[in-house]
């Protein structure tokens, strides 16, 4: 079985793939790309040093159009692929029915991406930490070398805390200007002395902090003082919104950077912007300081639809 809990040879930046299986995010006006687009995107991060790539099962065909790219350019084995498990999959389930179910879904994945084994396979649903048989089912597929780490996605402080305890190799948690929530918290410190690898994702807010304030919807109303907030300090340090949001994220204590693209123009600007990311210490603590305690209802995206 491999080792689980090795980062080593993987890129600090991810490329998450949602934006190639569907319409992703508030900002998103590119909607799906074509096949050729999404293979446009991936060669593009491929060329750029990125060799770890983030999806999920419902990320419409996100895991297709991957699987697709891998056989074209004969990456398997080559590049480090998460992967998550469908959300909500096993209500109503229980026992040794948990299990067919995760390692069904593995292998659904595997096949979708092409692949003989992901290097991570993570819960969707946090709430299913507190199943022993789903946590079982996560150690055996690694004992099976199907996936080399395990781990949740979370969304709350909570479940991060309860994440780092419970000898998972990967944990991926929401971070970015607006919700530096676990920085309140001992998560990194804890994180770091169990041993778990910690993705950041979500940098841009699903978009949010790169729309102008008067392009905000209704529901969202309540992000305008401080979005224009964060463009006042972005423009007092010469920075665009895009390179404010990904110096900040490039500053924080993760070991890996899980971001989206619609278009290879967005994926070019990314790289650019993190290839010579500097130390900016003011801009951080700025940002730091200027956004704490931000409503829970605008840095939780699943909650924005429930204020529509």
């Amino acid at each position: 079985m491999q080792n689980g809990k090795n980062t080593m040879g993987k890129s600090r930046l991810v490329l998450g793939t949602v934006q190639l299986g569907m319409a992703y995010g508030v900002n998103n006006t590119h909607g799906v790309p074509t096949k050729d687009e999404a293979f446009t995107i991936l060669d593009a991060a491929h060329a750029g040093g990125i060799n770890t790539f983030d999806t999920a099962q419902a990320y419409g065909t996100a895991e297709d159009r991957m699987g697709e790219w891998i056989a074209a350019r004969s990456l398997a084995g080559k590049i480090f692929v998460v992967s998550k498990l469908k959300p909500n999959v096993l209500e109503e389930h229980t026992g040794s029915d948990v299990g067919d179910i995760v390692r069904t879904e593995i292998q659904e994945s595997l096949m979708r991406l092409r692949l003989t084994h992901l290097d991570g396979y993570l819960l969707h649903t946090p709430q299913y930490l507190k199943d022993d048989n789903v946590l079982k089912a996560l150690r055996t597929a690694k004992e099976e070398d199907l996936v080399h780490n395990i781990g949740v996605s979370i969304y709350d402080e909570a479940d991060a805390l309860h994440a780092v305890e419970l000898g998972l190799d990967y944990v991926q948690v929401p971070y970015n200007a607006f919700d530096q929530r676990l920085d309140k918290t001992d998560f990194f410190e804890r994180a770091k002395k169990n041993g778990v690898t910690v993705f950041a994702r979500s940098p841009f807010l699903q978009g949010l902090l790169l729309m102008q304030p008067e392009k905000l919807p209704p529901h969202l109303s309540e992000a305008r003082p401080h979005l224009e907030k964060f463009i006042e300090i972005a423009k007092r340090h010469g920075l665009s919104q895009l390179e404010a949001a990904l110096i900040f994220v490039h500053h924080s204590r993760a070991d890996h950077i899980v971001f989206g693209a619609e278009t290879e123009e967005q994926l070019s600007q990314i790289l650019g912007i993190m290839k010579d990311a500097a130390s900016a210490s003011e801009l951080v603590k700025e940002i730091e300081d200027g956004f704490q305690g931000i409503d829970k209802s605008i840095v939780t995206p699943s909650l924005w639809n429930a204020k529509k």
